[in-house]
Order: C-alpha cells, then sequence, then structure tokens
C-alpha cells in the first residue's frame, strides 16, 4: 500500500476470505483511512446477526465507509447460482455526506403528502436516465427489489432469536464437523491457528479431486477443492456450515470420512475450530422485532395490493414492455431439482441445469439469426456493457486498440451512454452523438458526416431498433454495413425486440452483439426493478470474446467450455439461473409459431391504440404522423392544452408528469414520461391485453385530457 501511496482510490477487503477465515477488519480499515482510500467491506450479512460478527460501522476507528454483500442464502436457495441479491451500504453521516451521491440506485425516504399523510418517496435517485449523460457513473438502472422483499420478509420472519440461530448454527455444525473429521487418519485443519466461523478447510492424506470423487458416489457434496487458493497447503478441502444442516447429515458426512480413511489409532487432544477473537464479534445485540405469522402475511398482503401489476389492467410504461407473466414459469422455476441445485455441484449433478442453459443457447440462436449467445449476463445495461467490453477486445486483437469512438444516437436508452462511460470511452471525446431526422430515424447526412471524421477510429455504433419513438430503423442494414466497411462493429441494443422478435434476422441486419431483456420480451417478471436478466447473442466475428461458458453436449452429456478469448466473467457462476428457467418455459409453450405472433399482436396493438388517440393527442417526434410505428409510440398535449395549464401556473414540464399521474386515478400505472421527449408520454400496450381492455386505456386517456 505504501507503493501506491496518492494513487491508491479504495481499500476492498473480505470479513471472511476465500479460505473461510477471518481478516483483520480492523486494521484493514485502519490501513484505508491512514492512505486516504476508501474502505470497502465485503460482508455475509447472515454473520452479523447477534451472537456473529462484529458490524462494518465498528470497523476500525471510524469504521468502514462502503460494505458490500451477498443476500441470497437469506430467502433463497441456491438455484444453480441466481438469481441473488448484491446488499450495498455507505456511510452517511457528519464525516460522509458526499459519498452516497456518487453511488448508484435509489434510495427511499419518509416523507408527507400534500394532505400531510405520511409516505415513501424516492429521497435521491441517480439512475442515469434521470441525471446528465455526462454524469453517469454508472449503468446500472435495476435493483434486486423481488428478492429484497422476500429477504426482508425472511428476516422479519425469523426475528431477533430466529436470526441469532441461523448465525450461530452454522458455527455450531461447523464445530461438530470439525471433531468428527479430523478424528480420521490424515484428516486436520490446514490452519489450525487462524480463526473462522462457520466455514474451514481441511487437509487430506490424497488428493481432493478423488475425496469429492468418492463422496460423489456415495451420494454426497462435502465441500469444493480450494487446493489452487493455497498452493503451500496441499490437498485441501474447503467446507461451508449453514443453518440448513442437520445432525443426521453431518454424521452421515463423517461416515464417509470414516469409511475412506478410517480413524486415528491415538485420538489425543480432540480438534475443534480456533478461538475467535473478542474484537471480530459483535457484543451488542442486534434487537430485531418480532412479529407473528398472521401479521407477517397481513403486511404483506396490504403492502401487494397498493403495487399496480400488469394482472390487474393495461400497464402501458413505454419502454419497459410489462406484459403478463404466465405463473407457468414461476411453476417450473421452483421445482426444487432446480432451486436446490449449487452452482459448484459436480456438473455430473447438475446435467439438467446445463440443459436448460444450452437449450436456450440454441433457441436464441435461431430467434436472433447469430452465431452464438452467452447467458452469463444478470441485466440489459450489462447486456451493453458486455457487448462493448467485446468490441475493444476484438479491436485489440487486430491491432486496432486505438478505436476509442463510439456512435449512439441521441434519442438511445440512457443505460447506452453510461455503459459507453464503463466501458472507457470519453464523455466528451469518445462517444458520439446521432441526430434523429425528421422521419424519427437516424439522420442519414448526419450519420455519413461523423463516419467520415472519425471512422478510422471508430470502434462501434450502438443503436436501439425500434428506436426509443417505437420506430423501426429502416437504413438500419446499409448504415451497419457502412460501419463494417471503416472497421467497426454494430451493437443492436435488444430493450424493444418485442416488436421484432420471429420477423427479424438480426445477422441479416449486420449485427454484431444484441441484448435481449428477459424481463421485457421474454415474460420474466420485473419484480418492482429486478432481478432483471439477459441474453447476448453474436455474429462469428465475436463467438470467441464471449463472457462465462459455453455449453456444449458430447457424448450425451452436457459440457461447460470457456471461449478460446473470453473477456472473462461478467457474473458469478451462471448468472440468473431461474430466469433462464422461466424464459425456456415461455418458449416451449409458446413454439416455433408463437414467438411472430408475440411480436406481431404486440405492435397491431400499439397500431391500434394510436388510431383511437388519433386527433386527441399529438404524436411526437412532431411532424412524424405517416411515419409506421412498432410496439410503442409517443403523444402530448396540444398546444392550447399548455397555454391552458400555463394561465394556472403549471408549466409544460409539470403537465406532463401531472398528466402521468391521472393514470393512476384510473387504476392504471403510469406511462413513461418525459422521455425520450420532454413533452411526451410513451405507451407500449404490448399483445397481453384484449381489444376491449385497450378501447377502455383509449376511453381512459380520452377523458385524462379532457380533465
Amino acid at each position: 500500500m505504501r507503493s501506491e501511496d496518492g494513487q491508491l482510490a479504495a481499500f476492498a477487503f473480505p470479513q471472511v476470505n476465500h479460505l473461510g477465515l477471518l481478516e483483520d477488519v480492523d486494521k484493514c480499515t485502519d490501513w484505508a483511512q491512514e492512505f486516504g482510500a476508501i474502505s470497502i467491506a465485503i460482508i455475509d450479512p447472515i454473520l452479523l446477526a447477534t451472537g456473529g460478527l462484529k458490524s462494518p460501522t465498528n470497523f476500525g476507528k471510524e469504521g468502514a465507509r462502503i460494505l458490500v454483500g451477498e443476500a441470497q442464502h437469506l430467502a433463497l436457495g441456491p438455484n444453480f447460482g441466481g438469481p441473488g441479491l448484491g446488499v450495498f451500504g455507505v456511510r452517511f453521516n457528519e464525516h460522509n455526506k458526499t459519498d452516497i451521491r456518487a453511488t448508484p440506485g435509489r434510495y427511499v425516504g419518509k416523507a408527507l403528502d400534500m394532505q400531510g399523510r405520511p409516505c415513501s418517496v424516492m429521497v435521491l435517485s441517480t439512475r442515469e436516465q434521470h441525471i446528465r449523460r455526462e454524469k453517469a457513473t454508472s449503468n446500472i438502472c435495476s435493483n434486486q427489489a423481488f428478492v429484497a422483499t422476500l429477504v426482508g420478509a425472511s428476516i422479519l420472519a425469523r426475528g431477533e432469536e430466529g436470526m441469532a440461530e441461523s448465525c450461530q448454527a452454522g458455527r455450531r455444525w461447523a464445530q461438530y464437523l470439525v471433531r468428527g473429521l479430523t478424528a480420521c487418519r490424515g484428516v486436520d485443519l490446514a490452519f489450525p491457528r487462524s480463526p473462522c466461523f462457520n466455514e474451514f478447510i481441511l487437509r487430506l492424506p490424497e488428493s481432493t479431486e478423488a475425496t469429492l470423487r468418492a463422496a460423489r458416489k456415495a451420494g454426497l457434496h462435502i465441500g469444493i477443492d480450494v487446493s489452487e487458493r493455497a498452493p503451500h497447503a496441499g490437498a485441501i478441502l474447503k467446507v461451508s456450515c449453514t443453518d440448513i444442516h442437520s445432525e443426521a447429515e453431518c454424521r452421515r458426512m463423517i461416515a464417509f470420512f470414516r469409511s475412506r480413511f478410517g480413524q486415528k489409532i491415538s485420538r489425543g487432544n480432540i480438534t475443534t475450530l480456533p478461538e475467535i477473537p473478542e474484537r471480530y464479534l459483535r457484543h451488542k445485540a442486534l434487537n430485531l422485532p418480532n412479529y407473528r405469522k398472521e401479521e407477517l402475511e397481513a403486511y404483506y398482503t396490504r403492502l401487494g395490493e397498493l403495487n399496480v401489476s400488469p394482472d390487474d389492467a393495461c400497464y402501458p410504461l413505454g419502454s419497459c414492455t410489462m406484459k403478463y407473466n404466465p405463473l407457468l414459469n414461476d411453476w417450473a422455476a421452483n421445482l426444487e431439482g432446480f432451486t436446490m441445485t449449487h452452482p459448484q455441484a459436480p456438473i455430473e449433478d447438475a446435467q439438467g441445469c446445463l440443459q436448460v442453459l444450452h437449450e436456450i443457447q440454441y433457441l436464441f440462436k435461431k430467434i436472433t439469426g447469430l452465431a452464438a449467445v452467452t447467458t452469463q449476463p444478470v441485466a440489459g445495461a450489462q447486456g451493453e456493457l458486455v457487448g462493448l467490453k467485446m468490441f475493444q477486445a476484438y479491436h485489440a486483437d487486430n491491432s486496432e486498440g486505438h478505436r476509442d469512438i463510439i456512435f449512439i444516437p441521441d434519442s438511445a436508452h440512457g443505460t447506452n451512454f453510461a455503459t459507453a462511460m464503463m466501458a472507457g470511452f470519453d464523455a466528451e471525446r469518445g462517444i458520439v452523438l446521432l441526430k434523429a431526422g425528421s422521419d424519427g430515424q437516424i439522420e442519414w447526412a448526419d450519420f455519413e458526416q461523423k463516419l467520415e471524421l472519425h471512422g478510422d477510429r471508430l470502434a462501434g455504433i450502438m443503436v436501439t431498433n425500434p428506436n426509443t419513438s417505437g420506430i423501426f430503423e429502416t437504413r438500419f442494414a446499409q448504415m451497419a454495413q457502412r460501419v463494417h466497411e471503416v472497421g467497426g462493429l454494430v451493437y443492436m441494443d435488444g430493450a424493444n425486440m418485442n416488436a421484432i422478435a420471429g420477423h427479424v434476422n438480426l445477422a441479416a441486419l449486420g449485427v454484431d452483439a444484441v441484448h435481449h431483456n428477459l424481463h421485457k420480451t421474454w415474460a420474466i417478471p420485473h419484480g418492482g426493478g429486478g432481478p432483471g436478466d439477459a441474453i447476448v447473442a453474436v455474429s462469428e466475428r465475436l463467438v470467441d470474446y464471449l463472457p462465462g461458458m459455453q455449453i456444449v453436449r458430447r457424448w450425451g452429456n452436457f459440457k461447460a467450455v470457456k471461449p478460446a478469448k473470453s473477456i472473462g466473467s461478467v457474473h458469478r457462476h451462471w448468472g440468473n439461473f431461474a430466469h433462464k428457467v422461466r424464459c425456456l418455459t415461455y418458449l416451449k409453450r409458446l413454439g416455433r409459431a408463437g414467438v411472430p405472433k408475440v411480436s406481431a399482436v404486440a405492435v397491431l396493438s400499439a397500431r391500434y391504440l394510436l388510431e383511437k388517440l388519433r386527433g386527441h393527442l399529438p404524436l411526437l417526434p412532431e411532424n412524424t404522423d405517416e411515419v409506421a410505428r412498432m410496439h410503442e409510440f409517443i403523444v402530448s398535449l396540444k398546444p392550447e392544452d399548455f397555454a391552458s395549464l400555463e394561465s394556472v401556473g403549471i408549466s409544460k414540464n409539470l403537465a406532463m408528469s401531472r398528466f402521468g399521474k391521472l393514470f393512476l386515478d384510473f387504476g392504471y400505472h403510469a406511462p413513461t414520461v418525459s422521455w425520450p421527449q420532454p413533452l411526451g408520454v410513451m405507451l407500449e400496450p404490448t399483445e397481453s391485453y384484449s381489444r376491449a381492455e385497450l378501447d377502455r386505456l383509449a376511453d381512459a386517456m380520452i377523458a385524462m385530457h379532457e380533465i
């Protein structure tokens, strides 16, 4: 750290490291402070309960400034790796008042409404679509609201005593196993003097791989091989204990070790876990509230009823594709064979999960016409980042690492700009905006002019198609050809695939990479903002650079293969696997004919609704009335409407938000307001609703306009 004096931005350290050992978090935190760096503590939330480890606010002299952790295990099974719940916290006190403004996401606080009633509001929002593009520091636009809700309910259901028991049970079972396993010949604690909590490392008398193979044949998954993490320690096995384990399961594991290695001739002293220093532990009770099951059921039922859902009525939130999510998909995703498979389970015991991923790869290659698919990204914006990082890797591999410019239409999703900045493109010199023409599409003359100016440095172009005005970019293939001619690559933002899936071959359009939002087109629940999911399909140019693993079938078995020049992993394990199950169920139910029908009906519904509103609400962009719309469109108020509102003190900007909130009074969720057109509302009815429901929405909007 001294060698980086003055250059160190942050110091990230785990409370429990990858060997299950406890780090001296006080020293780590104080070191960071000494060198002027931000301290980032990586924690396991369940271990912070009463009787567990101390909180990051008590690390060192002043506490850690940021905490991150994984909370999936508080409410969900392993699910072959996801969805999970990332927990992020930042200090906000007299000494740290501004850190919070640099964090991604949204913060909810308490307030009073116009009638003085208590309510919840967003007190701070740093979502990329809510700030100036050049100020974007993160492309994170979603959250894990659904999983967070489950975790919150799980914590409240456990209460103070339950959370303490969950935390301490892991420690008890670890102690139990250590006593029994180290009584076997050649089996010892690898780090007998280093404190741990509920995870420990065993040194084995044979290769760890051999022990794991034998355990598997005995029907046991006993841990993971971490020999590469500590080469000096020999053959070592990491064992993790939690509150889900039982005495019978622990006895079975001990019996397996005894049968394989035998018992030590002379037991001598019984081996136990090393004592944990008092300064590592929590000394005060967390004092969580305790509620009866009936109270929690009533509370969460009431909260659920406060939300508007696509199950209730047409949900016209433009650009978000709020369609009906069949319950059949959730049934499939919640099958125990999926939910209880660990992402680090032996491949031989996860064949069903790998088959799901293999079939997803195959189907999306067919849907897009592209050469390969990665299933690891967990959000559309992360899919964008994957695409741009592959672009950069491709150019570097072809000795063209100087390509540092990306073209993005001025009307693009806010994530596109933020993603480009995260990928390393300079906000002022590296991101070049393309103007929209009078027909609502990219202006060709502007595109050609900028291509002439920047072509030798162009890494690629990012285009949403259909675009955010609901207009199909009819010159997309020609534009892609021109980009390829100067050595660039083409990224298509697939947020609006619900308009064209099954109808348009993306390979024929010249697309090199495209992400699919599973929580939009492919019927994954939005969950109040997450967890989302994404699949990225690529052309032949980028196959070798895909992140994560490709699932291949060899000799009747599924295997995971890493692409030759992979950019690495963009998420742990296999991504949000449970959502892949939902997606596959949806695709199998639709069948070959169903996919194009979905898109056709989505476009038909939008055009029908638009025709019902013609003459009442003007269409945006201006002067594009004769341009065909696809699955969504933007309308505004008439000039005389704005004039009337301004006469009573309501500005144009406020007018659209007020108009959007009128939808709530009519039983609908508000549409997308003031984006991408400042004076517009964007409507996307999707394919989920009947003609009668569309008529009711049109009648409601006409009535709102009259009001």
